[in-house]
């Protein structure tokens, strides 16, 4: 099994060996990457947020939700 090490030493000696008119192309690749890992991370800040919601607010925000919409759209209705 190849370590993380290894394969970064790997992509390196491989990068080394791309043609200069691709090394653009490589860069944008390599920052859509990075970015890609941002929004991963963004959206996992929220994981466990609702881990210590008590059981009725989850109802009221789960089994309620289609009546809850239905009243608030008569309030705005009228």
């Amino acid at each position: 099994m190849i370590t993380d090490n290894q394969r970064r030493n790997q992509i390196l000696r491989r990068i080394s060996k791309i043609p200069k008119d691709k090394l653009k192309e490589l860069d944008d690749c390599v920052s859509r990457l990075e970015q890609e890992i941002g929004k991963k991370s963004a959206n996992l800040s929220f994981a466990g947020a609702w881990k210590d919601i008590d059981d009725a607010a989850f109802d009221d925000l789960t089994t309620d939700l289609i009546s809850n919409r239905q009243k608030n759209r008569r309030r705005i209705d009228e």
